[in-house]
């Protein structure tokens, strides 16, 4: 099946940024910081997820934003210079600005993020029935990050009940106040860091964290990553160690967890096995450390990366 004739994924990308990475030599705290170089670009999770997916060129995939202010005015305008196909909310509130210092002393990200403010009813009522109306033409929705600060899980929990009406697999990349969303049901695939199902299961190790979860919660599978060292893929009673390369000339590690979940689902829409489609994520996960831009990478280092990555297959 051609690319042009697949279904798209929706990406709920609700609490975008507008971000700015500066460089640093070396970054002191209470001093005068001069940065030698600046790169401005549309970031947040949802945004970045596109950009991998859009990179990874498997699956379509189109964007569902709130955005509002001279930011948001931005920020759309980048994502149509991107080519990017968006359904965005206008909101009262302003978009945010994310900055993100790299010292390459000691290869340190500092990020300083403004604070979001919450939708309203209204806006949230026009997302839910946008949202509606993208289910008739949909393949997967991969649920990104945390909503704007002070919304209600509300939003996500009724986004939850939709995308599970209409039995379509849905990726949950988020965890703060997620307990209510996950109980939902439905096709889930929980994609998480190790601190953050931690957070969740209120257990002490990813394992265990892991075994919690798929118990507790109507979920299909877990997926959890831990920067360089090993991530987990579980379903059912298997769990699968994924043993990750040494990566060197390391930019910016920003963006890496957007871009493992674009390309893992991708590849799982695309009825990869679900392992080997993590695997691809994580190598595309750590090629998107050699760029400073979140969202980007070089397909040819993701599979040279892919290559060197150890599977390793268990009973949970």
């Amino acid at each position: 099946m051609s690319l042009k004739t697949k279904k798209p994924i929706i990406a709920l990308g609700l609490n975008p940024a507008w971000q700015k990475t500066l460089f640093f030599e070396e970054l002191f705290t209470g001093k005068v910081n001069r940065a030698y170089d600046l790169n401005c670009f549309a970031s947040g999770k949802g945004v970045n997820f596109c950009r991998a997916a859009s990179i990874w060129n498997r699956h379509p995939v189109k964007l569902m934003q709130f955005a509002g202010g001279e930011t948001g005015k931005l920020l759309c305008l980048e994502l149509l210079k991107e080519n990017f196909e968006t359904v965005t909310i206008e909101t009262v509130h302003a978009t945010r600005t994310c900055n993100t210092c790299l010292c390459r002393a000691n290869r340190e990200m500092t990020e300083l993020i403004e604070p979001s403010q919450p939708v309203s009813r209204l806006e949230m009522d026009e997302f839910h029935y946008l949202l509606q109306q993208e289910m008739a033409d949909c393949a997967g929705v991969a649920l990104c990050g945390t909503l704007p600060t002070g919304s209600s899980i509300e939003t996500y929990i009724k986004a939850a009940e939709i995308i599970k009406a209409a039995e379509i697999p849905m990726l949950v990349d988020s965890w703060q106040d997620i307990a209510a969303v996950l109980q939902v049901g439905g096709r889930i695939i929980f994609k998480v860091n190790a601190g953050e199902i931690k957070a969740v299961t209120g257990k002490q190790h990813t394992v265990s964290a892991i075994k919690k979860l798929l118990a507790d919660y109507p979920v299909e599978a877990a997926a959890v990553t831990d920067g360089p060292a090993n991530a987990y893929f579980a379903k059912s009673d298997r769990l699968y160690t994924f043993e990750l390369p040494v990566i060197e000339d390391i930019i910016s590690p920003l963006g890496a967890g957007d871009t493992n979940a674009a390309v893992f689902f991708c590849e799982y829409l695309n009825h990869s096995t679900p392992h080997e489609a993590f695997a691809r994520g994580l190598a595309a996960a750590s090629a998107n450390c050699l760029n400073a831009v979140c969202g980007c990478f070089e397909p040819d280092a993701a599979e040279k990366i892919f290559n060197m990555i150890k599977i390793k297959e268990t009973k949970l």
